[in-house]
């Protein structure tokens, strides 16, 4: 069984179950998924649940920002004890398997449990060994099992925590350009066009589809939270989204531009918005009911905008079952829409 496979284990998510996500429509405008036949999708976080109940699912809490690496510890207690107890288990098939290399005499129950250990630790202290060819056979396969263990936490591990400091810098990088959907778009308005905004939607796309892969390699990472909301991933992919949203359904196409690079930012959030869904969200059910954007703010810095009762229409109708699942998601991780939007409608 592999690291990746323990980790689903001791979260008791039915992981091995197909999932088989189906799209009835894809609207090039607004970019929006209509999902369906979703046959079945991993539960809830499980026993991590713990921390947000602690913390009263305030993403600001303290508390949980050792959601992640309490799962992280829970992943390698459970291969020690479960490969220590293993090999225990079968020393304590024969009552003379393991002997003291000086006195020769049985190894007592105790003995046999530190034998064990520092033959899967790999140390060979040598005050005890095998009595005879079998055992240390066994031995050699647990020392082998404990190397292989070693290797493979190493491997495991150091990309998890750099797929973790990837999370924290794809979302210092959208909050920069800034920190609400408005202030983006203006900050990128040149007079002209957004220019200033596709200049970094390149590094954003990569960015974002180099996390959503990372969703589907380390699963963990989902579990890795920051209690500042300029760092923590779902208010910051929120503000990105809802920044790329007011592009595609209140600005016009002409005062847009880079059609192109609209495309693959759209394709990039729908790709993180799937896995997520597929992967953590069962039957989202929001408390929260997404806001309206506020386009006043816009129009006095002089951006071009689209009629406003249509672009109200899109964002409350077309676009209300994708960013239900983006409420889902920002509740899922304790914020809500004020720390994406500081002003609506």
């Amino acid at each position: 069984m592999s690291l990746h496979a323990l980790y689903e284990c001791s979260l008791s998510v039915p992981w091995g179950s197909p999932v088989r996500l189906h799209h009835t429509g894809y609207c090039q405008d607004c970019a929006l998924f209509q999902w369906r036949g979703l046959d079945h999708k991993p539960s809830d976080p499980g026993r991590v649940e713990g921390f947000f109940l602690a913390s009263g699912k305030n993403g600001r809490s303290q508390l949980i920002r050792y959601a992640g690496p309490a799962i992280l510890l829970s992943i390698l207690f459970t291969w020690i004890m479960a490969l220590w107890g293993g090999l225990f288990l079968v020393l304590l098939y024969e009552a003379g398997s393991i002997v003291n290399s000086k006195t020769m005499a049985s190894a007592s129950v105790l003995e046999k449990l530190y034998y064990a250990g520092f033959t899967l630790s790999t140390l060979g202290v040598g005050d005890f060994i095998a009595s005879g060819i079998v055992w240390r056979i066994v031995t050699d396969v647990a020392a082998f099992a404990g190397l292989v263990f070693i290797t493979t936490s190493i491997t495991y591990f150091v990309p998890v925590l750099s797929a973790v400091s990837l999370q924290s810098k794809l979302s210092l990088y959208i909050n920069g350009m800034g920190k609400t959907p408005q202030q983006i778009l203006i900050n990128s308005w040149n007079g002209k066009d957004f220019s200033a905004f596709f200049g970094n939607a390149s590094d954003l796309c990569q960015l974002l589809m180099h996390h959503t892969l990372n969703h589907h390699s380390y699963p963990v990472i989902h579990y890795f939270h920051n209690n500042q909301p300029d760092r923590s991933i779902a208010p910051s992919v929120a503000l990105l989204h809802e920044a790329y949203q007011l592009l595609a359904n209140a600005v016009p196409k002409e005062a847009v531009g880079n059609q192109l690079m609209m495309s693959m930012l759209g394709t990039a959030l729908n790709a993180y918005l799937e896995t997520v869904k597929g992967s953590f969200l069962k039957n989202p059910s929001p408390k929260e009911i997404a806001p309206t954007p506020d386009l006043r703010e816009l129009e006095e810095k002089g951006v071009p905008l689209k009629d406003r009762d249509k672009a109200r229409h899109t964002f409350e109708v077309d676009l209300q079952e994708r960013r239900k699942v983006m409420t889902a998601i920002l509740e899922m991780d304790g914020w809500t829409w004020q720390d994406v939007y500081t002003t609506t409608d």
